[in-house]
């Protein structure tokens, strides 16, 4: 099963709609890891290789309407990490790039 790493404002989405604080969603359903550099957060894993901890067997995903957009694009059985990595944090690198060699021209 895959699981997708949350971006933007994914926490106060998920926070909000479980209706827990961002510190209580983060002690109780994430794991932050290192992703090249960039920290990152992920849904934690009950058992490994399987569902993550959002993913119920009678209703599937309990945040489906506000799940990270990596979850979407791996729909519980693709791992779409490259895919996410390259859309999102490689844009976000490119900018700091971008902003590093303004700094230098100045």
């Amino acid at each position: 099963m895959g699981s997708g790493f949350l971006a933007g404002n994914d926490k106060e989405l998920i926070s909000k709609f479980l209706k827990i604080s961002i510190e209580e969603l983060e002690n109780k359903h994430l794991e932050k890891i290192d992703l090249n550099g960039t920290e990152a957060w992920r849904p934690k894993f009950p058992k490994p290789f399987g569902p993550c901890t959002f993913y119920k067997e009678e209703v599937h995903c309990i945040i489906h309407t506000v799940k990270p957009e990596l979850c979407r694009i791996a729909d519980c059985n693709h791992d779409a990490t490259q895919e996410f990595y390259k859309k999102y944090y490689q844009t976000k690198q490119k900018e700091m790039w971008q902003i590093a060699k303004e700094i230098k021209n100045e």
